[in-house]
């Protein structure tokens, strides 16, 4: 089987987007967030900016974005 590609290097590849996505929508979900939003714009970016900063861990990110 192959693996689908999960980006090392900052380039945010279909697969980093779905997990990112996936990520988002579990936090907004949880924390009573609005889609469209400002405060989901806010989440939005700040999940960029961690994958960005080379944070390509599910569960990391998650735990950043949740506050922890």
């Amino acid at each position: 089987m192959i693996k689908p590609h999960v980006s090392e290097s900052g380039v945010a590849y279909p697969d980093d987007l779905v997990l990112l996505k996936r990520i988002y929508d579990e936090v907004c979900e949880e924390r009573g967030i609005v889609i469209g939003s400002p405060e989901a714009s806010d989440l939005a970016v700040e999940a960029m900016k961690l994958f960005s900063a080379g944070i390509f861990d599910e569960r990391t990110i998650g735990r950043r974005l949740r506050g922890g």
